[in-house]
């Protein structure tokens, strides 16, 4: 993932792209996206806890913007796909506090579905 920056990143910002990378193809291993079975499945020799409370604290962080590292890697990944194959979504939506809902857009691969927002 480092390659789609301009330049190479260092420090938390370096950290944090080896996280959502672990992350990502954890969720493809697992063809899950509960944090239990992508903890298991991420490349990392640490305990599936630890890897587990990473990845939370990941998602939990006001700091990661959206832009800054999921856009370029998401970009990235769907121009690769689509020269291959076409792109099929599909939006599915589920309540949340209060009867919110929340909308999630994912890419349907083979027999799963990559969340995409």
């Amino acid at each position: 993932m480092k390659h789609l920056f301009p330049t190479e990143p260092k420090g938390n910002f370096a950290r944090m792209l080896n996280t959502l990378a672990a992350m990502v193809a954890g969720i493809v291993q697992a063809r899950s996206c509960q944090l239990p079975a992508i903890a298991r499945k991420t490349p990392d020799p640490t305990k599936a806890d630890s890897r587990i409370k990473r990845c939370s604290r990941w998602m939990q962080n006001e700091r990661i913007e959206y832009e800054g590292y999921y856009l370029p890697f998401v970009r990235e990944l769907l121009a690769h796909l689509a020269a291959i194959r076409e792109l099929i979504f599909v939006i599915d939506g589920s309540e949340v506090d209060n009867g919110c809902i929340t909308l999630m857009i994912s890419l349907i691969y083979g027999k799963q579905a990559l969340p995409i927002t």
